[in-house]
């Protein structure tokens, strides 16, 4: 059960949910497009409350598009193009519409011509997630919720899926809502990291404000990047190595200069 949520996401941004296996995160991503309703309180969209009396909520599900954990289960059409049409011909548009719009979803995750016609099926497992990631890209939504978008794929496959959605939000402007227990995959994409427990909202903040308290993360089940700790560890020998890196580039970039300033106060002192 969520318990007082406050938490406003803006279009454009680029945000990691993360929480363990029950601690509200899947149940607060479905009130954000209205399939679940809040007993309390308003769920707002564009300073709309989506269940007031009236409100278009099938319209909104174009807007705030949610890809739930494991999608490929939910591909059923023959051939991959027709799937991907399948949620802009429920909005009811024109058959030249669809076709363009399921042309450019599919071009936009990294699938050519050649994928128009194969069976959904016979595909990689990161190759179906990023089909069904293009169906719902297809109805041009403002906001793409993904709910742990790299379960059950290997490294290649996470990292792929991964690019897939920086580079939908770089290019596009696609607000990106990454919903995961893995800081270690949402700290080197995200700007901001929501950190769900018990229903609710442990912390709100930037990658490199978040990591730092990696102690209260371990306490309610979560643990911050392999580099945090290598980080502390190396503080911990006297290097003075930046704590709040979260990517491994930053880490290496940090080590560098904290070697640099070491040997260069060594030098000091040896003259």
């Amino acid at each position: 059960m969520l318990q007082d949520i406050n938490l406003t996401i803006e279009k454009g941004e680029f945000v990691g949910i993360i929480g363990h296996t029950g601690s509200g995160k899947s149940t607060l991503i479905q009130h954000f497009n209205g399939l679940l309703r809040a007993t309390t309180g308003q769920v707002l969209y564009d300073g709309e409350d989506i269940f007031s009396e009236g409100y278009d909520r099938r319209a909104l599900r174009g807007h705030v598009g949610l890809v739930f954990q494991y999608p490929e289960h939910q591909l059923f059409e023959a051939e991959v193009f027709q799937d991907v049409c399948f949620g802009p011909k429920n909005q009811g548009l024109p058959r030249e519409e669809i076709e363009k719009r399921a042309r450019e979803a599919l071009e936009l995750v990294g699938l050519g011509k050649e994928f128009d016609n194969r069976s959904p099926f016979e595909l990689s497992g990161g190759q179906k997630r990023r089909v069904a990631i293009a169906g719902v890209l297809a109805m041009e939504p403002d906001y793409l919720i993904l709910d742990e978008p790299t379960a059950g794929l290997d490294p290649g496959g996470r990292d792929e899926i991964l690019g897939v959605l920086r580079d939908l939000h770089e290019k596009r402007g696609i607000a990106v809502i990454l919903v995961s227990h893995s800081m270690e995959d949402v700290a080197n994409y995200v700007k901001r990291i929501v950190v769900v427990t018990d229903g609710r909202i442990a912390l709100a903040a930037a990658p490199r404000t978040v990591v730092p308290h990696y102690k209260e993360l371990e306490a309610i089940g979560l643990s911050a990047p392999q580099v945090t700790y290598i980080a502390h560890a190396l503080r911990e020998r006297g290097l003075m190595v930046d704590e709040t890196v979260t990517t491994v580039e930053e880490a290496k970039e940090s080590i560098l200069a904290a070697l640099h300033m070491r040997d260069a106060e060594r030098g000091r002192t040896e003259r």
